[in-house]
């Protein structure tokens, strides 16, 4: 740990927990005085005026120095006794990207461990009541970029986020979820057990908020900002005319980062914003998880097929001809039994097969894909 002149963790976290400090101030603080002592004991009224409190920089000793020294003890107990770590703007291991944004989080709480400099993150947001279609081009593009390298980047909601993390460890890749809570307050049950999750599979969960922070709604913003901040590019999967996702597009184009978003069905609610970052020219099309690593320069086109590279597929006669019928937009069980000449019995066994062989995919109310 490097911090400027004699500061160290416990007196940077004592003055960013006094009432009115907010992220810049803490940072004028840290680089223009030597120690907490120093500042406490200034004459620079600058602090004491805007944060309204003149008499802790008369009185050093005062209860609010007092208590939110406390407070800042408790904080680097719990970190330490939960496996946590409480890292700053002037730490080696904070992203390197996320500082370059305008008021950075000076101070960020971290479940797991943080990917060296060199790590490339990519954000995936979208609503949280996705479409199937929103579904499996999560999945897509998260299991992609987790096999090529890349960190997939969310906020553990419901929907697109969830799925974009969860696709990302199974495919033995790592993910970064941001959460506008304190770490030990994440809700609901499902997001804590993601969030584990997650953790155990290399990945890494960060906030702002110290340990013991309830979220609130006006949190979720300032949460965007980081989503967006940490990473080399956002991808919008995803999205309504008012969805929140549309304020992580906004701090991306803002922070001069790259912004994606995945085309979908002009009748589609849920692909309204979607279409409309890129009616606008506020996002480039996503149109594979290949091209917009060729689009970042991650990649060259003559690495990879654009259209992805297809395994050798061994099938029998009936499992030719399901696969056949099948592609991405998702049939039913009894049109695939309608549209052969095969047996139910001998079709359910082929497909189990298939299944099995990660060929295909079931998908809920007897719905089948090509997994290719």
């Amino acid at each position: 740990m490097s911090y400027p002149g004699n500061w160290n963790l416990e007196d940077i976290l004592t003055f960013s927990y006094i009432k009115g400090v907010n992220s810049s101030l803490l940072r004028k603080a840290v680089e223009n005085f030597d120690d907490l002592q120093k500042l406490s004991e200034s004459d620079d009224k600058m602090f004491a005026d805007k944060i309204n409190q003149y008499e802790i920089f008369s009185d050093n000793n005062s209860s609010v120095w007092a208590s939110a020294r406390e407070e800042a003890k408790r904080q680097i107990d719990y970190a330490e006794d939960n496996n946590c770590s409480i890292i700053t703007i002037w730490d080696e291991d904070y992203p390197e990207l996320l500082k370059d944004i305008v008021l950075p989080p000076i101070i960020l709480y971290v479940k797991g461990k943080l990917q060296t400099k060199s790590s490339i993150s990519i954000s995936m947001v979208g609503t949280r009541k996705c479409t199937t279609y929103g579904q499996l081009a999560a999945e897509k593009f998260a299991e992609y970029f987790a096999t090529h390298g890349i960190i997939v980047t969310s906020g553990l909601a419901y929907g697109i986020d969830t799925i974009s993390h969860l696709s990302a460890i199974k495919a033995k890749g790592t993910s970064y979820a941001i959460v506008a809570a304190g770490l030990d307050k994440i809700t609901p049950v499902e997001a804590v057990r993601n969030s584990q999750k997650i953790v155990e599979k290399g990945g890494t969960i960060i906030s702002e908020y110290k340990f013991g922070t309830v979220t609130l709604i006006g949190y979720f913003p300032q949460r965007n900002r980081i989503i967006s901040g940490i990473s080399l590019a956002t991808i919008i999967v995803e999205c309504g005319i008012k969805s929140g996702a549309l304020i992580t597009a906004k701090f991306a184009l803002d922070q001069q980062r790259e912004v994606f978003a995945v085309p979908g069905r002009i009748d589609s609610e849920k692909s309204k914003g979607t279409n409309l970052l890129i009616k606008n020219n506020s996002a480039s099309p996503a149109l594979s998880p290949e091209q917009v690593l060729i689009d970042l320069g991650l990649a060259k086109p003559d690495s990879m097929l654009i259209e992805g590279n297809k395994p050798m597929l061994k099938l029998n006669v009936i499992e030719k001809a399901i696969y056949d019928l099948l592609d991405n937009e998702p049939l039913h069980i009894d049109e695939i039994a309608t549209s052969t000449d095969y047996e139910i019995n001998e079709i359910l066994v082929a497909m189990l097969e298939m299944e099995f062989r990660d060929i295909i995919r079931k998908l809920p109310g007897n719905y089948y894909i090509r997994k290719y």
